[in-house]
């Protein structure tokens, strides 16, 4: 089966990011495949899949917004930020009060610095965090600038026989925000500690419905890319003259008024030409789909 279109996969917890593009491998019968925006193992919840040349539209929908809800364990710090770490240190929280965790939490909306959890996917010269820990280097990722615009508090569960708070959270939030370090930095302004024991992506962009794995696996359902970038991206018709420039990746004017930014391009046809820049009245091709050929 030869496809060309976005596979929105409800990942089971367990596998990797990678695991999952390698199943749907299997699935589509192509190694064209690849996800925008990783989700660790332990987590769950929506992984965007390309498939074909839908592959060339992942780096912008990885750009996108994302929602997740999750469980920030205050009281235990552990090496990777979350539960699949080893535990490096446990303080009491009984001087912990629910305004004290309200107060905090809000110190976090909005821009804030991040530093990336020093086990995760983020290249350093060429190679993964995660792979220079294993190998026993010291890895300092440099702080980034984030956006989280909501977190929500859901409930404050005090667990007291282990002696640790639950706090379970819905964050939205920009593109490269790690929600492990969100619950390691609400720990430490508390003094006590936090990591990350469950998360769930619910919604990437504009996607929000997802299937799970083992029934894609059994019945494969995509979106076609047309349908992918009109969801995704403003929607701008152009002329079959147009078109041809435009398939060609040359410059065209902007046939109506809209907002700056990316574009889904569609030509007279209704297919997707490709996603292109629109600024200053123009469009400038980032990623063409089809050619004149």
């Amino acid at each position: 089966m030869s496809i060309d279109g976005i596979v929105l996969v409800d990942k089971p917890a367990g596998p990797t990011s990678h695991d999952v593009v390698a199943k749907i491998r299997k699935v589509f019968n192509t190694r064209k495949v690849g996800h925008a925006g990783t989700l660790d193992p332990m987590a769950t919840g929506l992984l965007v899949i390309g498939v074909g040349r839908a592959t060339r539209l992942l780096g912008y929908l990885s750009a996108h917004d994302k929602e997740y809800f999750g469980t920030i364990r205050l009281g235990i710090t552990t090496t990777t930020d979350d539960a699949q770490g080893e535990i490096v240190d446990q303080v009491s929280t009984q001087a912990i009060s629910e305004t004290m965790i309200l107060e905090t939490v809000r110190e976090f909306r909005g821009p804030i610095m991040q530093q990336p959890s020093a086990v995760s996917a983020i290249k350093i010269d060429g190679k993964r965090a995660y792979t220079r820990v294993r190998d026993g280097e010291e890895v300092n990722i440099p702080p980034r600038s984030v956006m989280i615009h909501d977190l929500e508090i859901i409930e404050v569960v005090h667990v007291d026989h282990l002696d640790v708070i639950d706090v379970k959270v819905r964050v939205v939030c920009s593109a490269g925000t790690y929600i492990r370090a969100l619950a390691r930095d609400i720990g430490a302004k508390l003094s006590v500690g936090g990591h990350l024991t469950e998360l769930r992506r619910t919604r990437s962009g504009v996607f929000e419905s997802m299937t799970p794995l083992a029934r894609l696996q059994e019945s494969p359902l995509h979106l076609e890319l047309s349908q992918a970038v009109e969801m995704a991206f403003p929607r701008v018709d152009i002329s079959e003259s147009d078109a041809a420039k435009a398939r060609n990746g040359v410059k065209i004017a902007t046939p109506i008024q809209i907002e700056s930014g990316n574009v889904g391009v569609f030509g007279p046809d209704g297919i997707a030409i490709g996603i292109f820049d629109n600024s200053e009245s123009e469009l400038r091709a980032l990623v063409v789909f089809s050619t004149n050929e």
